[in-house]
């Protein structure tokens, strides 16, 4: 199953979608904030992006708690550090779908939730226990900073780092499952791989309830993450080979932009991904416009 067709990774379902999600979102929100929030005390509401307008590979949780709008971004690799800035994206499109089109043009203010942004880090190389990212980094001058958006990155990997995976059973034995995950992945026989990967952690019992009840949903989930992988990877190869024989530096662009079109990438990433000078990129962008 194409990634494009099942829009949930495993992150999003278990602390977003599924039945229990709210509860599994909560225990990882007091977790990362040091907060005490009761399920039965609070108001909480999902917030999820028009998926038909905006087609992009989902790893990301929005909830709406008491006044507080809580953007979750899980990272299995290398922290992207243009987060600030898909982070403004996504919560200008959530804004947009909360203020209704005529209180926008009104004269008296209409209140929105205040934005709380966290990057769930879970992969393998070093990174700080905690790090914050600004939008503002990324500004040709620092002086005069008129818009800011600081995304805080928790290290959730290392327990000897910050402690936040054992203060959150659940996030203790997600982290756990996608080891086992990576451990068994065989891209060859991927479904196979996926499969004993739940099957081992149900054995250990690691995400026990969740992964019993829903083992095939999770295993296509999966197959969409991986199928995301290898398309970039692919894509990545194909514009090395073909450079060797036609000029590498073009045939980077237009791998990046098929980046941008297919995958909703962001013109840096696509750029950084593809080895193609940003500069073209950008150019090779408003030439289709």
């Amino acid at each position: 199953m194409s990634f494009r067709k099942y829009k949930d990774s495993v992150f999003t379902d278990l602390f977003g979608s599924d039945r229990n999600g709210k509860k599994n979102f909560l225990d990882l929100y007091n977790a990362l904030s040091d907060s005490d929030y009761k399920l039965d005390e609070v108001n909480l509401e999902r917030k999820i992006i028009d998926q038909t307008l905006y087609k992009t590979y989902n790893n990301d949780v929005s909830w709406e708690i008491d006044g507080k709008l809580i953007v979750l971004v899980e990272h299995q690799s290398t922290i992207n550090e243009n987060m600030p800035f898909r982070c403004l994206e996504y919560v200008t499109r959530i804004y947009e779908g909360i203020v209704p089109s005529r209180k926008r043009y009104a004269e008296k203010v209409y209140k929105i939730p205040n934005p709380d942004f966290y990057v769930v880090y879970i992969g393998k190389d070093k990174y700080p226990s905690e790090k914050e990212l600004r939008l503002s980094d990324a500004f040709y001058k620092q002086d005069g900073i008129k818009l800011e958006l600081v995304v805080k990155v928790k290290n959730c990997t290392d327990p000897n780092l910050l402690p936040i995976a054992k203060n959150c059973d659940i996030l203790r034995e997600y982290c756990q499952f996608i080891e086992i995950v990576e451990q068994t992945y065989n891209k060859k026989f991927p479904k196979r791989s996926f499969k004993k990967a739940i099957e081992k952690a149900i054995s250990q019992g690691i995400l026990v309830e969740y992964l019993d009840r829903k083992s095939r949903e999770v295993i296509n989930m999966l197959c969409a993450k991986y199928d995301y992988k290898t398309d970039i990877a692919v894509k990545k190869e194909e514009a090395f080979e073909d450079g060797m024989n036609a000029g590498f530096e073009k045939k980077a662009v237009e791998a990046a932009l098929i980046l941008i079109k297919d995958f909703n990438a962001a013109p840096e990433i696509a750029a950084k991904k593809m080895n193609a000078p940003l500069e073209k990129v950008l150019e090779a962008i408003k030439a289709q416009q």
